[in-house]
């Protein structure tokens, strides 16, 4: 409905001024009846040629034979555009019932084929035909322009609704996915520490809380802040480490200037996630990780270290969760990120680096 109203706005200023143009030098009633005939003539082809457009340019994809339906579309309305100017007058004149006394002169002057000197001007009796054709290759050149522009608005329209679905699926699967062991030890170990009144229980009961909060109700939102995303992780380490007997095995490093930009949420989770996962992490004596976060010039780095052994099963960017992380990047970034996975002498290192938003509402 607005389309239509905007087209419609468009060729209603359009005939307006080109009656005002033409009353400069006819009578008004003829002028609004060139008007009118003009652009009824030029929003027909402009449509014509949108439809071509889109028959043969972007669903079938043949340029060729567009080139030729559009070439014998101009020379079609270019014909019918001289003879009807040819006819028109006569018929208008008779239909008001007024004829003026220069009427055939006024008439003569308009045709390029009667009036000599303009003849002298283009050189041949054929000069209509060579403006209408010019004329109507500009019109056919605006409307396959704008056709294609509001494809490709439509397509990004269709992009991004495709790209919030996907960010909701994604979100969704990511928080089923956080990994049960993780609850289930946690649990445990909160157990024990509660069974022997141990001062870690009520820290490690509000750090489950605060990491559920989070993926409950913050990761509802497309994009967060940074600083909300790294508390998560802290949190999560945090937890991993009232767990593990060597808990100075897990260093984090964050150099943030810009903790109040966005990031989408749970990104990096999956990569923390497999330190502990598929590291020895947790699991033997010389068992560590470490995080490296920092951002600059608009970028937002992170790389994730663990080591592991060689008959320990190593979870890359082909595992599930990873794999679909890599998903949510081209969905968001395209191309404007980088992941890279290195393993290499017993040690499993990830760098990512994506850009981060400014404002909340940007993706």
């Amino acid at each position: 409905m607005k389309r239509a109203v905007a087209h419609s706005i468009v060729w209603l200023v359009i005939t307006y001024f080109l009656i005002i143009s033409i009353s400069m030098f006819l009578p008004l009633k003829e002028s609004m009846g060139r008007a009118i005939q003009g652009v009824g003539m030029m929003a027909g082809l402009f449509y014509v040629s949108g439809w071509l457009t889109t028959q043969l340019l972007i669903r079938r994809k043949n340029p060729v034979l567009f080139v030729l339906f559009a070439i014998f579309l101009i020379i079609i309305f270019s014909y019918i555009k001289v003879e009807v100017l040819h006819l028109f007058p006569w018929y208008l004149a008779k239909i008001s019932g007024q004829l003026p006394n220069d009427f055939f002169q006024q008439r003569d002057n308009l045709f390029l084929g009667r009036n000599l000197s303009m003849i002298n001007r283009f050189g041949t009796v054929r000069a209509p035909y060579f403006v209408s054709l010019l004329m109507n290759s500009v019109i056919l050149i605006i409307a396959v322009l704008f056709r294609l522009y509001e494809h490709k608005a439509e397509k990004e329209l269709e992009n991004r609704e495709k790209l919030q679905k996907n960010q909701e699926a994604q979100i969704l699967y990511l928080k089923s996915q956080v990994n049960p062991h993780f609850l289930f030890n946690t649990l445990n170990n909160l157990y024990g520490l509660t069974y022997s009144k141990s001062d870690l229980a009520p820290r490690m009961v509000l750090g489950l809380s605060d990491t559920m909060r989070y993926l409950i109700y913050e990761t509802e939102q497309k994009l967060v802040p940074v600083e909300k995303e790294l508390n998560f992780i802290r949190n999560y380490l945090d937890l991993e480490k009232m767990r593990i007997s060597y808990p100075e095995s897990i260093r984090i490093s964050t150099q943030v200037k810009q903790p109040s930009a966005f990031i989408p949420p749970l990104l990096l989770l999956p990569f923390v996630e497999n330190c502990f996962k598929h590291g020895t992490i947790g699991k033997e004596e010389d068992g560590w990780m470490e995080l490296d976060i920092w951002d600059d010039h608009h970028y937002f780095y992170f790389v994730c270290k663990n080591n592991f052994r060689e008959n320990m099963k190593i979870s890359g960017i082909n595992g599930i969760g990873l794999t679909n992380v890599k998903q949510r990047l081209d969905l968001i970034f395209g191309e404007k990120y980088e992941l890279r996975t290195v393993k290499q002498h017993e040690e499993y290192m990830v760098s990512l680096q994506f850009p981060f938003f400014l404002k909340k509402n940007q993706l």
